[in-house]
């Protein structure tokens, strides 16, 4: 159950306990009033509380309140229960009263005032409460902090409930601490694991926290989980884990002995289809010498095979317990269109939005860049961009998946324009930054004075920032293009296609400054499969060589795919990516942010 909904259910109930009289104080008959329509209850119950003594005035007060909160008059039930002085109130009366202002805050999404009303609460009253009415302020002090987007101080005090909160409420209270902890920054995680003032649960929270963010992939994340328990057994964490955490945990490695590679041996897609399986053997043949791999690799033509019924046909004839492949797109269309497979499959090209038990999809979709582009932006500030990408399939798929994320985060497309390879580059940008507008009219002014104006050209000043996908020959002619219509500065965020995958420091001085998102495989220090493969092929350092990444993730990816499967925080590092699965069962990657300086590719810190 989402927080929002748990909120709206407390309120509810709340609202059923006072309507029925949630304390024995409050519970008075009034058969006289017991036919007359609600506001005419409130009216005689204000009346009778104007002339009572001030503890029966507040229940009275209490009690009209709850029949206008049924009403759902809540601002009229706050400025009722404003009038009310706690101090004058026994103690259990004063709980309720506060709870009931609270909650109509808390409805009202006034985290300000809730908590307000609860620090009204005399320290000792709160201290004196029974275990459950202590863990409901709590729990209404969480919800206030949350409202005000005080992060920190949500994430503490649900902490100190978790250290006596009730077991019906456990996994929802574990759950939200973990949806906080999990979405921190790392930095900030240790940072408060350093603090010595923390509380066993804190210390104990954090650190688990640390464990699973540090782990470079799953099984390290399995090791660091193991020893955190060693060491916090006594943690309320230990005992009921995080629903995410525990499904990771529990979920079984895939275990293939007879694994079927299928890809396309003849035809068009020949030569992708080798580098892939170079990728993949090498990676399972390392896997073979050290001994954790016992796997026997069965390669299939899918060039031979014309339908999933024939695919899976072949697969029980030969024992076959794992697929990886189709390459084709269409095949693999058909393959989800079949059914649920009828043994994990998965695929080397993805399919957005289509899913289908068993099958997994894996590929170099476009759309994850264009996802990644799009929160790289906004969590820039980038509010307002404009899009410019090839007229080609994959250039409109990159534009679709980024205007699509960036709008949902709260951003603004301003224009989107494509192009095509012989373009003339200059009349699109300025059409795109509105400069040839400014050139005609300067135009006009001319025909009116006679002269041409003092001022220059200029561009739209709404343009926060400029998505770009491009391959390097076409940039290092659109970078340029842009400064010549005073977009120099706007921040460009790029594609992988804008690298070609070696050092090329003078061609790409044009290119200072793009922010473009690349596979590890291409930007970071090379694993050990890699520098085998660059001893045997030339061209793993080009945008070709992205193929045998994609083969070698291929095999270090399928034992994990049900854990991925199981947790969108669940990740495995790979030379596509990190790599997790966050719905559709489609594998998503996320790659390493660079800059171009001084015509070289660098991290971007």
């Amino acid at each position: 159950m989402t927080f929002p909904s748990r909120l709206s259910l407390v309120l509810a109930a709340s609202v059923t306990l006072f309507i029925a009289g949630c304390s024995s104080q409050l519970q008075e008959s009034r058969t006289s009033s017991a036919s007359q329509n609600p506001m005419q209850q409130v009216t005689e119950l204000l009346a009778e509380a104007d002339t009572a003594a001030p503890i029966k005035s507040a229940r009275l007060k209490a009690e009209a309140a709850r029949i206008l909160v049924k009403l759902n008059r809540r601002d009229e039930a706050a400025s009722l229960l404003e009038e009310v002085e706690l101090q004058l109130l026994p103690p259990a009366l004063q709980f309720e009263i506060a709870e009931l202002k609270a909650r109509a805050a808390l409805d009202r999404q006034d985290g300000q005032s809730a908590l307000r009303y609860l620090q009204q609460l005399p320290e000792t009253t709160t201290n004196n409460l029974p275990a459950e009415r202590q863990y409901q302020i709590g729990e209404m002090q969480a919800d206030a902090y949350l409202y005000q987007q005080d992060q920190l101080s949500e994430l503490q005090q649900l902490i100190q409930l978790s250290s006596f909160s009730p077991a019906d409420k456990t996994n929802t209270l574990h759950n939200r601490i973990w949806n906080i902890l999990t979405s921190m920054p790392s930095a900030q995680l240790k940072q408060l694991s350093q603090q010595p003032s923390n509380s066993y649960y804190e210390q104990g929270w954090y650190e688990l926290a640390l464990s699973t963010s540090s782990a470079k992939d799953l099984s390290q994340q399995s090791t660091q989980l193991e020893q955190w328990k060693i060491l916090w057994q006594s943690h309320p964490a230990h005992q009921t884990p995080p629903e995410t955490l525990a499904a990771v945990s529990n979920a079984e490695t895939l275990t293939a002995n007879n694994i079927a590679l299928l890809l396309p041996l003849t035809g068009r897609l020949q030569k992708p289809a080798e580098a892939i399986l170079s990728g993949f053997m090498a990676a399972h043949y390392n896997a073979v010498r050290a001994g954790t791999s016992t796997a026997k690799v069965t390669v299939l033509d899918s060039s031979l095979i014309s339908t999933p019924g024939q695919l899976y046909q072949v697969a029980g004839e030969k024992q076959i317990d794992l697929i990886i492949g189709p390459l084709q797109k269409e095949m693999v269309s058909s393959l989800l269109q079949y059914g649920p497979a009828p043994i994990p499959t998965l695929t080397l090209n993805t399919i957005p939005d289509s899913q289908q038990s068993n099958i997994y999809q894996f590929g170099l979709a476009i759309e994850d860049e264009a996802i990644q582009a799009a929160t790289q932006a906004w969590n820039d500030n980038r509010k307002q961009v404009l899009i410019y990408t090839p007229n080609t399939e994959w250039g409109q798929r990159a534009a679709t998946a980024f205007s699509k994320t960036f709008t949902e985060l709260g951003g603004t497309i301003l224009d989107s324009y494509s192009y095509n390879n012989e373009a003339n580059y200059s009349e699109q940008i300025a059409t795109l930054l509105g400069t040839e507008k400014s050139n005609q009219r300067q135009k006009q002014l001319t025909r009116i004075i006679g002269e041409r104006p003092e001022s220059e050209d200029r561009r739209r000043q709404d343009v926060d920032a400029i998505f770009l996908s491009a391959l390097p020959q076409t940039a290092r002619q659109i970078k340029p293009t842009l400064a010549f219509h005073y977009a120099g500065r706007v921040p460009v965020y790029a594609t992988s296609h804008i690298f070609s995958g070696s050092e090329s420091s003078i061609e790409d001085q044009d290119l200072n400054g793009i922010r473009f998102v690349a596979m590890p495989w291409l930007t970071s220090e090379p694993t050990t499969t890699h520098l085998q493969l660059a001893q045997l092929k030339k061209d793993t350092d080009s945008r070709f060589g992205r193929l045998y990444a994609l083969g070698i993730d291929a095999f270090q990816l399928f034992p994990y795919l049900a854990q991925l499967a199981a947790s969108p925080i669940a990740q495995v590092n790979g030379e596509t990516g990190i790599l997790s699965i966050k719905q559709n069962n489609q594998v998503q990657r996320t790659l390493n942010w660079n800059i171009f300086k001084q015509g070289l590719a660098q991290p971007l810190n």
